[in-house]
This record gives structure tokens, C-alpha cells and sequence, in this order.
């Protein structure tokens, strides 16, 4: 999977790269442009020390001309990811059970580099700043200790949008996440992936507002 998505990205990068003078006169030319307010949820599977779980956030931003967003947002595990540990010296018990969650808040940009009837194509940059959590507990569930590590996700992928309508699509999208920080928070780091309905909200209540006049 890591293969797969470092060529995609690296294609996209040389795409974006190999016209980067248009690239920047794209993204001049929309920031001259009128913008719209949106919010969102992201919904992302990602691996916690190859275990499968889910990220969530929620965010919200200025839309320049549908092509370049700024954004911000807060996310977090949908659950905590719980590992079954053994034998471990550093715990008195033979076996304690490991919880593990994260909690940060992002800034964002993203920029769309290709656009073709309904379908368009867009990079996303992000950088957060949050922490990392591990609860350590018994088989019976009694507390033994928790550890708490600051964590900087830097964030870069693909996605990919087809419009239904102008407010709702189909969303898709795969990326890598670096965590930036301790040394356990950068054994965090890992690929994630996504798929589903994107529904621009603050589009979607407008266009309802004004049909309901």
C-alpha cells in the first residue's frame, strides 16, 4: 500500500510541479476571487501501530473560487485503539491492557490542481498540534498509569471529488500522515485512506433557505 501511494503522490507532485507557473497564477487569480464559508466532517481510516481504527474531524474554512481551500479543524480517534500487552517488564502484571487516543487541532490548505466535469482532483497540506495518549489498565480494568505525548501531525495526500450535486458528492482520498514529536508519537505515523458522501453544509442550509422563501 505505501508504494502505491507514494507514486500517486509523486505523480501528482510532478503534475503540480511541472506547471508551477500556472500553478501560481491559479492560485493568485482565486484569492483575488469571491469566497464562500464551509464546514465539514473528515472521516479517515488510518492504522495505529497496524491495528485499523478511525480518525475524525471536523472543520471548517474559506473556499476561494472552488479552488483553493483554508481551513481549520479539530480531531480525535472515533475510539480508542485497545492492545492486549504481555510479559512487559516495566508493569508488575503479566498482562495489562493499552488504550490508545489522540486529540489535536489542524490548519489546512488545499489546492485544486485538476478539474473536469464533475470530477476534480486536490492536494491537501495539513499541520496539527495535539497530543497522544496511552491508558495502561488491568485485565479487570484498574488503572495502573497514563502516559500523555505532545504530537505534530503533518499531513500531505490525494483526494478525489465527483459532484452528485453542486452540495453533495463522492469523496476519496489517501495520504500519509508524519507524526512529529517523542519518539512514541512518531511511531504513530502512518498511511490512511478514505471514502464517502461529502455534503458542503453551509451550501446545502443556504440553498434550503432560499428555497423555502
Amino acid at each position: 500500500m505505501r508504494k502505491i501511494l507514494l507514486i500517486t503522490l509523486a505523480s501528482a507532485l510532478h503534475q503540480v510541479c511541472w506547471s508551477q507557473t500556472n500553478v501560481l497564477y491559479s492560485i493568485s487569480h482565486a484569492l483575488r476571487g469571491e469566497y464562500k464559508v464551509f464546514v465539514g466532517f473528515h472521516n479517515r481510516n488510518t492504522f495505529i501501530l497496524s491495528e485499523k481504527t478511525k480518525l475524525f474531524g471536523l472543520v471548517g474554512g474559506l473556499d476561494f473560487e472552488e479552488k483553493v481551500k483554508f481551513y481549520a479543524g479539530v480531531y480525535g480517534f472515533g475510539r480508542a485503539d485497545k492492545t492486549l500487552l504481555t510479559n512487559r517488564s516495566d508493569f508488575s502484571e503479566d498482562s495489562v491492557y493499552r488504550t490508545t487516543n489522540t486529540a489535536y487541532f489542524s490548519l489546512g490548505v488545499e489546492y485544486d490542481f485538476y478539474e473536469r466535469d464533475r470530477l476534480s482532483l486536490s492536494i491537501p497540506v495539513q499541520l496539527g498540534l495535539g497530543t497522544i495518549k496511552y491508558n495502561y489498565t488491568t485485565l479487570n480494568e484498574d488503572h495502573i498509569r497514563t502516559e500523555k505525548f505532545g504530537v505534530s501531525p503533518l499531513e500531505t495526500g490525494i483526494n478525489a471529488h465527483f459532484a452528485i450535486v453542486p452540495c453533495v458528492g463522492i469523496k476519496a482520498g489517501t495520504g500519509y500522515r508524519i507524526n512529529i514529536g517523542p519518539k512514541e508519537s512518531r511511531r504513530l505515523s502512518s498511511p490512511y485512506y478514505n471514502i464517502g458522501l461529502s455534503v458542503l453544509i453551509a451550501p446545502l442550509y443556504q440553498e434550503l433557505k432560499e428555497k423555502v422563501r
